[in-house]
């Protein structure tokens, strides 16, 4: 599965696999982009979980936590597995992922429900990090992830996180 890249952008990049105007209460909006790529495609942009995007994906409402740039918490620091777990705890969402830079830097969360009632947002775990923006996004750019069924809250090896859903295939 290839990397999927997140930025918050000015306008539609040309270039994205999958781009949603957003609204910000009593804001200015932009544009939420994903791209499918090794490198980070712009500057700001954060590697979110790719079951995440989804092109032909409807509207939502979404909880986006970014620390501010230049600023990170080790993804195994205990304020993050913390927030996992009340994560884990809270009401299923329709889209949930960690942010992260490089192989262990944690960076944010963006958390999602489809429709008209965002009262699951309201209490964002992961807004007790960082600062939380809650946006109201168009059609165009999240789908839908299973419900984890734990534990997602450790990674093996630097770079992969738990396999909440599956466990890789023993070696012959």
């Amino acid at each position: 599965m290839s990397p999927c890249w997140l930025a918050v952008c000015a306008t539609r990049p040309p270039d994205a696999l999958a781009a949603a105007d957003f609204g910000v209460e009593a804001r200015d909006g932009g544009v939420l982009a994903a791209w499918s790529a090794d490198d980070e495609p712009v500057p700001g942009a954060v590697k979110i979980d790719p079951r995440c995007i989804d092109p032909e994906g409807e509207g939502a409402w979404v909880s986006l936590v970014l620390a501010p740039r230049g600023t990170w918490l080790l993804f195994d620091d205990i304020a993050v597995s913390h927030a996992i777990r009340s994560a884990l705890a809270a009401p299923p969402v329709d889209v949930v992922s960690t942010l992260v830079t490089g192989d262990d830097r944690f960076v944010g969360a963006l958390t999602a429900v489809h429709g008209d009632d965002r009262t699951r947002l309201r209490h964002d775990p992961f807004g007790a990090l960082f600062p939380p923006r809650l946006l109201r996004i168009s059609a165009g750019l999240l789908g839908r992830t299973p419900t984890p069924v734990g534990p997602m809250t450790q990674r093996y090896g630097a770079a992969n996180p738990w396999p909440w859903d599956r466990f890789p295939e023993p070696a012959p």
